[in-house]
């Protein structure tokens, strides 16, 4: 008869406590939660309106504040400027009177022509500067709207992480249940094993074959009950092995 070795098995009481421990373990809280948050988001897609805000996904200048601010600013010059251009008329034209240069003739018409083209000259200028003002209002009613949108956007995902934060370190019922879905695994993995650990050394190649009969018809938790009857197999036959 040949010498039989016997196999060390593993220790299975960390997996046999761990099991106890998620069958035990309360996911009441973090599933209101995700209840909650789920609840919300279907109100929220279906009266978003009614909601705290949505969430921006885009932003748009306001013309209306640009049209007001070249407006503003070029009223303003002109306001400024008239009054001067009507005692720069004035003014002129008696000093050309003085000068000798009768009204209507082609000198006074040239000077007084200049005058006016200088005039023009600064009303353009105004009418540059409040489209220059209109560009920067507007500008900064997109920098506004960049802002309000980012803020609200802000808001709402650090309301978001907020519950998020509070779920740290918990598990769902579902994650729960994969949890000892894997533990459960692990445990018959190495029960099977043991199971033929435990075959080879009562019985030798016959308990084995046993083993596997038994964790084939019964899954790997059957291997134990095979190895039983392996055993007495094993007994009979094994020395021809």
């Amino acid at each position: 008869m040949s010498k039989k070795k016997k196999a060390a098995q593993q220790d299975t009481t960390a997996y046999t406590n761990y099991l106890n421990y998620l069958n035990n373990y309360n996911t009441s809280n973090v599933d209101n939660t995700l209840n909650n948050m789920t609840s919300y988001a279907k109100r929220a897609s279906n009266n978003l309106s009614d909601m705290i805000g949505n969430y921006n996904f885009g932003v748009e200048a306001s013309d209306d504040a640009r049209q007001r601010a070249e407006q503003a600013t070029y009223s303003q010059y002109m306001n400024y400027l008239q009054p001067q251009f009507e005692r720069q008329t004035e003014d002129y034209a008696t000093m050309l009177e003085q000068k000798g240069l009768p009204v209507g003739s082609e000198a006074y018409q040239r000077a007084m022509n200049d005058l006016q083209d200088r005039q023009n000259m600064a009303a353009n200028q105004a009418a540059y500067q409040s489209v220059l003002a209109g560009q920067d209002a507007y500008s900064q009613s997109l920098n506004d709207q960049i802002a309000s949108g980012n803020f609200g956007n802000s808001a709402q995902q650090a309301y978001i992480n907020l519950l998020l934060s509070a779920l740290t370190g918990s598990a769902s019922e579902y994650e729960n249940e994969q949890n000892k879905y894997a533990a459960g695994t692990a445990k018959s993995a190495v029960d099977y094993q043991n199971a033929l650990a435990k075959a080879q050394s009562r019985g030798g190649i016959g308990s084995v074959l046993g083993a596997i009969a038994g964790a084939t018809s019964g899954g790997m938790a059957g291997g134990a009950t095979g190895a039983g009857v392996g055993a007495n197999i094993g007994s009979r036959i094994g020395s021809y092995f």
